[in-house]
């Protein structure tokens, strides 16, 4: 076999390897649930009680120039506090993001 063609059949057995081990499934996972998410002194927050997957607030304010933007908070565990500072605008709306 040439050396080419070996190094062509290490290179495919290589990317088919990663390919398997992205595609492979991960533990199930289930979007949280009994979430909230609410307003305190310039803070956005959410919470979410059961569930095993994670959650992020999220906010649209009116921006003077720019119109309708949008806040998030990071992703967290159920369980945990997903807080963002807000910028001095408008709020129009304050809701929860979930995912898994």
């Amino acid at each position: 076999m040439s050396l080419r063609r070996q190094l062509a059949t290490v290179a495919g057995s290589a990317a088919l390897a990663i390919g398997a081990a992205v595609l492979a499934p991960s533990p199930a996972m289930a979007a949280p649930t009994g979430c909230t998410a609410w307003l305190s002194n310039g803070y956005a927050h959410s919470s979410c009680t059961g569930g095993t997957g994670q959650h992020s607030v999220a906010v649209t304010q009116w921006h003077p120039y720019a119109g309708v933007i949008l806040v998030t908070g990071p992703w967290k565990a159920a369980g945990e506090v997903s807080s963002v500072r807000l910028p001095p605008y408008e709020t129009r709306r304050v809701f929860t993001n979930v995912q898994g």
